[in-house]
């Protein structure tokens, strides 16, 4: 029971954090210490139908209340509260940077008993830098005007239905790929705003269960996305073991640099834009960045 609840519990921070763009929710995953059951949970589901069920069950549950709760209290916060909202979520991945980089350049010993020795070598510096540079002008040269939830809904035709579909397929890749949001993928597609609407309407719909309008434009957006995320995460999953089998510490190097670019991509769009605030709302910023980076840090620490 109590393992279950566990469970639950991790899927709801796991689906809290799949819904703010440019935070990775499986580095959280990572820093809490299931990403690495969770992979083999997926790929190796069929060893034990009963016990793997019922931890992928706990855990999607989670993920869908997370997401559900968590996402007009995300919009709330982004639209009234960016400034400190966005860097709590920074110095989350701030905190995570001793961790990350452990495992990105780190060695064991030749012996069991040797603790790792840190190795810097100039391909795992290539391969930080690039995917530090890759995902930083990937976010400078979007320009893509998000769909109007009202709008695209109204005229929901085929080609919308399928680019949905696609961005489920994307989206579920990055739940098993540490350092990649699968919010910022929608933000980059456009369909961020559809698909967060789409999300919180759950809510209300369970307040109004009789409005079956509402109903449909949730099933429109929801039912492609989610069946694209299932194929996207089940077909990565795999891939990702196998990298992080094979090919661990170069894996990390990358991971590393997408981690350090999603720290650059929130600094520069969320917090140094923003010069006339107020001096009690830079105070709050730096509070809640030192919250955010302690917590990661602790948890970090304990992994």
């Amino acid at each position: 029971m109590l393992k279950t609840i566990r469970n639950f519990l991790n899927g709801s921070v796991y689906g809290m954090t799949l819904i703010i763009p440019g935070v990775s929710a499986t580095l959280l995953a990572i820093i809490l210490k299931f990403y690495d059951e969770l992979i083999w949970t997926i790929n190796h589901f069929r060893e034990d139908y009963r016990k793997n069920g019922a931890y992928l069950a706990a855990f999607l549950l989670g993920i869908i209340a997370g997401a559900v709760a968590f996402s007009s209290l995300i919009v709330y916060l982004l639209a009234h509260h960016a400034f400190p909202t966005m860097l709590f979520f920074t110095g989350l991945l701030a905190g995570m940077i001793p961790l990350i980089a452990a495992k990105a350049f780190a060695r064991p010993g030749r012996r069991a008993e040797r603790p790792p020795s840190r190795r810097v070598t100039p391909s795992k510096i290539a391969l930080t830098l690039l995917s530090l540079a890759a995902l930083v002008v990937l976010s400078r040269a979007v320009n893509v005007t998000a769909l109007d939830p009202e709008h695209a809904l109204r005229a929901a035709n085929v080609p919308l239905l399928l680019y949905i579909l696609l961005a489920g397929i994307i989206n579920g890749a990055t739940l098993v790929i540490p350092g990649f949001s699968g919010a910022f993928v929608l933000l980059v597609m456009g369909l961020y705003p559809l698909v967060i609407s789409a999300i919180s309407s759950v809510g209300v719909f369970f307040q109004d269960i009789g409005n079956f309008a509402l109903l449909r434009d949730i099933v429109i957006v929801l039912l492609p996305f989610g069946i694209g995320g299932v194929a996207g995460c089940l077909g990565m999953a795999r891939i990702m073991e196998k990298l992080l089998c094979d090919f661990n510490e170069a894996v990390y190097a990358v991971i590393f640099g997408l981690l350090l670019g999603s720290i650059v991509t929130l600094l520069a769009g969320h917090v140094i834009v923003q010069s006339d605030l107020p001096v009690f709302s830079v105070i709050i910023g730096v509070v809640m960045f030192c919250v955010g980076s302690a917590a990661a840090f602790i948890l970090g620490k304990r992994h």
